[in-house]
């Protein structure tokens, strides 16, 4: 959320690049996200075609890229626009290549509640685009925007460690068959 919410700012007001050359320099780390993107999808198919089990196809595009966007981190530790851009690149490009999560929706969600599911999902993922801008925005109240970068990493290691030791095994979750009463109410919905 930083990169569509606060990235500007960061460039232009805490560091002191013109508009123009922030917009153009803004631009290359939404390019090499777009190259994580296409990568991890293209990357997670060619592990699943070599063999590979969908748990270390899925999981490698997510963990690599949540790696290389503590790169964020980086930026705090220099004043030279190619290094914060180069920082902000590869942390970007992480991100894209950890964007690939969606796809446990489809394979570890139950049958019956995909849509629930995914909802679900995309909820938790609409309230983190309001709370982290929102973080941001505090933390950076002083114009000082170091330790927002310390919170962007922090997030991303956190996601790293759930990915590597929470999410267990890639297989979908079966829920107990429907119950009597379940049963009666899903023929009464086909009628």
């Amino acid at each position: 959320m930083f990169f569509l919410t606060w990235f500007p700012t960061y460039l232009v007001e805490y560091r002191g690049l013109d508009f123009i050359k922030s917009g153009f320099l803004a631009s290359i780390p939404f390019l090499a996200a777009f190259i994580g993107v296409l990568l991890a999808g293209f990357t997670s198919d060619y592990l699943i075609k070599i063999g590979r089990t969908a748990e270390f196809a899925r999981k490698t595009p997510v963990l690599i890229g949540l790696l290389l966007s503590t790169f964020i981190i980086g930026a705090n530790f220099t004043d030279s626009v190619f290094f914060i851009i180069l920082f902000l690149t590869i942390a970007f490009f992480g991100n894209g290549l950890a964007s690939i999560t969606w796809v446990f929706v489809s394979l570890i969600a139950p049958k019956r509640i995909i849509g629930l599911v995914g909802g679900v999902f995309n909820l938790i993922g609409g309230l983190s685009a309001v709370i982290v801008p929102s973080v941001i925005g505090f933390l950076v109240e002083g114009g000082d925007f170091s330790p927002a970068l310390y919170f962007i990493g922090i997030l991303t290691t956190i996601g790293f460690l759930s990915f590597l030791l929470v999410v267990g095994k890639v297989e979908r979750i079966e829920l107990d068959k429907p119950n009597n009463l379940e049963k009666i109410d899903l023929e009464n919905n086909d009628n």
